[in-house]
């Protein structure tokens, strides 16, 4: 490497550094209110043994002789404490203390579901109402958004029952509960004298799923829905009379405040324009209803209109990290390229010997690539459908005994099918394009020496753990990591890295035959690189874009969606795939200019883009 090049890449290096130390003094700060919030990671141990980690915002000001009120979150599945950072964060300002754990199985809690049918959010509850003296035990909330919406229910049903059978006993926790987006289940067996809000996205499956329809309606409505108006009668009986019930022209005032906070018995409906399933962390209007259900409920000590967010501040610093530590990769391989044990990788791209000599040449061209983008993306749905019937023995689950990831299995699996669709769409391509100009397959570098393979092992992992440094100081340090709501790069215990490492292969394989086709087939002669680097950027993504902006059209438009009421994870499986799709194509044709070689930029971020696809830690639950 050229004495420039080096200082480029030493010049970039710095850079991403820089990027990543703003995104970690950003993502501090605003998690902190600007030093107002403490924010500790801690566990308690339940009775089984088993270890449950959460996050605490805790403000400053709170103290022994000056108690705040508390809010315990539940995340849902494949989520974890940092997944609702950004509720946490808005609920904090406001002088709440936050409590937001790992559901056992998740994250740092323990790998045990079966130890609490809440998955340690119960014991949370418990934690804080017992054992913290600068808490208002008189003021605690709880909520839970999808599976955290369902723990927030069984939690609720469990008080009811002690209420009922044994009230000279029972315990009141809690004063307000919050359940959101889970799959709707009758309520009636609730606690009572307890405040209650439910909500979910006008667009979410879940304001369809468990409802009974009501035609004429939007799908997702729940203002016109029987058991929104059962709900509010648990708590205000009489509110909707058995006709009223049944007649969609009686409906729920979404946000309004049925009978009483301050007696304990009052019902709230939240219904957000603006979320799905996958999108409701990040729902501008969610996080808005949530302060304004706990802060009318609890009181907030610091008063600030919910409407007045900075969540959007965190979300981007974090997101800034995450891909700061991917762009990290391109100057650290090329730098240690230069070390002699891998000097011998360091063979500089030659120019394309080939390219699209014709009308016919670019016809076959466009076609071929509209086929490899589109079709992996259209087949998501119907692939990710297929995924307990390869990983689990009973056809009935998403995960087995070794690959214990559901979301991971269903990228796996839609992968796969990619990889085997991918290359038989460049052998068709090569042989229609490239072998009548003379191109062979040993000219796309395939072949490589038993040396160099041990070299290429041994740089991406070198690469990987020198960029994945970068998350271990964030974390022991500052308490952070990087990341796009649930897709980030984080710290994990060794337990669940050799569990993630079986994923690594399955990664790789994709991204190798992803970078034989954009770093073999279609490198062009005659088309400058950054023009080459933009088109192999498209033809990743292009489809995958089409086909979810058609996915969200059709369900704003119509409420439901495209298929199955479960598509909607295939596409935000998608949405999340844009990201990796750019960044990956980017980062392996930088090191393909540098190595020639079609496996280095692969085996980097194929395994850094597993360890970010696992980061979530969730056994079958």
């Amino acid at each position: 490497m050229s004495t420039a090049s080096t200082k480029k890449s030493l010049i970039a290096l710095l850079v991403c550094l820089l990027l990543c130390l703003t995104s970690i003094a950003g993502t501090r700060y605003m998690m902190t209110d600007g030093g107002k919030v403490e924010v500790n990671d801690l566990k308690i141990a339940i009775d089984t043994g088993d270890i449950v980690r959460f996050l605490e915002y805790r403000p400053v000001n709170a103290t022994a002789e000056s108690p705040v009120p508390a809010v315990v979150y539940s995340p849902g599945n494949d989520s974890t404490a940092e997944s609702a950072r950004l509720v946490a964060s808005e609920l904090a300002r406001r002088g709440f203390a936050v409590y937001v754990l790992d559901l056992l199985s998740a994250g740092h809690s323990s790998e045990s579901t079966g130890a609490s049918p809440t998955y340690g959010f119960a014991e949370l509850i418990d934690y804080v109402y017992y054992n913290l003296p600068y808490i208002d035990s008189s003021r605690i909330g709880i909520a839970g958004y999808s599976k955290g919406g369902g723990n927030v229910v069984r939690v609720m049903t469990d008080y009811g029952e002690e209420q009922r059978n044994s009230p000279e006993t029972y315990e009141k926790k809690v004063s307000a509960a919050l359940i959101l987006a889970p799959p709707y289940s009758p309520l009636d067996d609730l606690a009572t004298g307890i405040n209650l809000g439910f909500g979910a996205g006008l667009y979410d499956p879940y304001s369809r799923l468990g409802f009974k329809d009501v035609p004429g309606y939007w799908p997702g409505d729940l203002s016109v829905k029987t058991e929104m108006k059962e709900v509010v009668n648990l708590g205000v009986p009489g509110t909707f009379s058995e006709e009223d019930l049944l007649d969609p022209n009686v409906k729920v005032e979404i946000g309004h405040v049925y009978g009483s906070y301050e007696e304990n018995n009052g019902r709230v409906i939240y219904n957000p324009e603006d979320s799905t399933h996958g999108s409701g962390m990040i729902s501008s209007a969610f996080i808005r209803d949530t302060v304004t259900f706990f802060s009318d409920t609890l009181g907030a000590p610091n008063p600030i209109d919910p409407s007045n967010q900075n969540y959007q501040i965190l979300m981007a610093f974090s997101a800034l990290g995450l891909l700061a530590v991917l762009a990290l990769t391109v100057p650290v391989a090329l730098l240690l390229l230069q070390v002699p044990v891998f000097a011998g990788l360091r063979r500089p791209a030659q120019a394309p010997v080939t390219g699209l000599q014709s009308k016919k040449d670019w016809a076959i061209f466009i076609v071929a690539s509209l086929i490899g983008g589109f079709v992996p993306p259209i087949m998501a749905p119907v692939i990710i459908q297929q995924t307990s019937k390869i990983f689990s023995l009973t056809g009935q689950g998403t995960t087995g005994s070794v690959f214990v990831y559901g979301v991971s299995n269903n990228v796996v699996v839609w992968m796969m099918f990619s990889s085997l669709f991918l290359l038989a769409m460049f052998l068709l391509f090569h042989n229609l394009i490239h072998k009548k100009n003379g191109v062979k397959l040993s000219d796309y570098h395939l072949k490589v020496s038993l040396p160099d393979v041990g070299r290429i092992l041994l740089l991406g992992v070198v690469v990987v753990v020198l960029c994945h440094s970068v998350v271990w100081f964030a974390d022991f340090f500052f308490k952070v990591d990087f990341r796009l709501v649930d897709l980030a790069v984080s710290v994990m215990k060794w337990s669940h890295l050799k569990a993630s490492l079986v994923y690594v292969p399955f990664f790789i394989l994709y991204w190798c035959i992803n970078s034989l086709i954009m770093n073999g087939c279609n490198r062009f002669k005659g088309m400058s690189e950054g023009l080459n680097l933009f088109l192999c950027v498209l033809c990743n993504v292009l489809g995958i874009i089409v086909v979810v902006a058609v996915y969200y059209t059709i369900l704003y438009t119509t409420g439901v969606g495209i298929g199955a009421f479960s598509n909607w994870k295939a596409y935000m499986m998608l949405c999340y795939m844009i990201l990796s799709a750019t960044a990956g194509t980017i980062i392996n044709r930088k090191v393909y200019n540098a190595t020639s070689s079609i496996y280095l930029g692969p085996v980097i971020f194929g395994t850094l883009i597993t360890l970010i696809n696992t980061a979530v830690y969730t056994l079958p639950a």
